[in-house]
């Protein structure tokens, strides 16, 4: 499949496409990550994904901080590292979100070839 078609194609149905070094990448707004999208050319299929684990590494540094300093006794220090781990959750959610609909998006339309 021809990335630069399908960068196009998804530009013309409202998703915010940009091809970058062989790489579709979706954005959606400030508040999720942009969502890569990879061809295969062996296998034809494509690969759609974003940065979770970095995502999941860092909710449970902030988690492991919030509990941290609680135990310390710093009860603000810990509310705001409480804050970043839901935001840094919520973030993580509403990307996987969106990637879900971009996947069911990409399943359902046809490209034409020429």
């Amino acid at each position: 499949m021809d990335l630069d078609k399908l960068s196009q194609h998804l530009r013309e149905n409202g998703f915010n496409a940009v091809l970058k070094d062989g790489k579709v990448r979706v954005k959606w707004g400030w508040s999720t990550l942009p969502v890569t999208i990879e061809n295969d050319p062996v296998s034809g299929i494509l690969s759609v994904s974003y940065n979770q684990l970095a995502q999941l590494f860092l909710i449970g540094l902030f988690s492991f901080m919030t509990f941290a300093f609680f135990s310390w006794g710093s009860f603000l220090s810990s509310g705001a590292y409480f804050a970043i781990a839901m935001i840094s959750l919520a973030n993580l959610l509403l990307t996987e979100s969106n990637a879900k609909e971009l996947r069911q998006h990409i399943r359902q339309m046809v490209i034409p070839t020429k």
